[in-house]
């Protein structure tokens, strides 16, 4: 136990870091002219460090589709997965055309993924292999659909062209958090309350219980974040802030950057802030512990335990990632769509 909160807080740390790098990149970047001052402004660290762990989450997920047999097109599932990936950031910054960082949303994912459809079917027809021409067809697709797209809406919450440079960083890290804190409280929880098994043909240890621990730990950071601008100044006016943390405004700053992610008012008929963050904890909790599940019918499809052993007490790194595979489209999805914060 005390090793899993080790890595774990290290893994956070690590988070932390590269969101702040990448918000100073953005800040520092902002009036700079040139394609490359545009880009920095968008994102910097952050689409990198997502396309270096999605690319590592393929190598694994192609290892446990070859363990049942099948053959992907594994170079050109990589190539589109990093395309796909790299697609937002450089749409919004203007490198994939005059007109390409005015393209509404999700334009240029949408084209990649039409051309890796067509690029997987014409390399089926080359490789000249009818026996499980359908099935490795299928399998590369899903490489490329499961991690490439679906992990490119993380890329779009960074860099998006509605999206204020250095906000979609914090924005980011929201998702993120609010993700992940669904894994610990469903740990715990239960650990310690387990009783009725969710889904035990496909992940023994997962408990009901467990599930709605960590629903009830991702609606309760949510609505902390979305309501941690009120709640800071209501304390710094009692002086409580100042005699916790000093002088210094980082922590301010940051706790406002992280909650206006949620409690942004752009429209009138908007949800209050507590109610929108509430919903959306439980969104990411869900999307998230589905996104868990779905690999886990991948590991035991392949009769494996773990995807890798890269990360100590944790797995490989698509282990690390399952959750955020669908909850960074949910996520795209209520922040622009639905509630337009972004």
């Amino acid at each position: 136990m005390a090793r899993r909160i080790a890595y774990g807080a290290m893994t956070i740390a690590v988070v932390l870091a590269i969101v702040s790098l990448d918000a100073l990149i953005a800040t520092e970047s902002d009036g700079r002219s040139g394609p490359l001052g545009e880009l920095l402004c968008r994102g910097s660290a952050i689409p990198i460090a997502l396309v270096v762990l999605f690319l590592l989450g393929a190598v694994e997920l192609n290892h446990l589709l070859r363990l049942r047999g099948t053959r992907p097109h594994t170079g050109f599932a990589y190539l589109m997965i990093v395309i796909l990936m790299l697609a937002p950031w450089l749409s919004a910054a203007g490198w994939l055309g005059q007109g390409a960082a005015e393209v509404e949303g999700m334009y240029w994912q949408v084209v990649f993924l039409m051309a890796a459809t067509i690029g997987t079917a014409v390399l089926t027809v080359i490789r000249a292999a009818t026996d499980g021409a359908m099935r490795d067809m299928g399998v590369t697709l899903l490489m490329i659909v499961f991690l490439g797209f679906l992990g490119s809406f993380g890329v779009q919450l960074r860099c998006g062209r509605d999206i204020p440079y250095e906000e979609g960083a914090w924005l980011v890290l929201v998702v993120v958090l609010v993700t992940k804190v669904s894994d610990i409280g469903a740990f715990f929880v239960g650990s310690a309350l387990g009783r009725h098994k969710l889904i035990p043909a496909v992940s023994p240890g997962k408990s009901i219980e467990g599930t709605i621990g960590g629903v009830l730990a991702s609606a309760g950071l949510a609505m902390l974040i979305a309501s941690a601008t009120s709640i800071m100044a209501t304390l710094a006016n009692n002086g409580v802030c100042t005699s916790l943390i000093g002088t210094d405004t980082a922590t301010f700053d940051l706790i406002e950057q992280m909650s206006r992610s949620l409690s942004t008012e752009r429209s009138p008929s908007a949800l209050p802030p507590l109610v929108r963050g509430a919903l959306f904890g439980v969104a990411m909790s869900v999307s998230g512990q589905f996104g868990d599940l779905i690999e886990s019918c991948f590991k035991r499809d392949a009769d494996i335990k773990d995807s890798g052993n890269v990360i100590p007490q944790y797995g490989g790194i698509l282990d690390l990632i399952d959750s955020l595979v669908l909850s960074m489209p949910i996520a795209w999805l209520l922040l622009t769509a639905v509630w337009s914060v972004v």
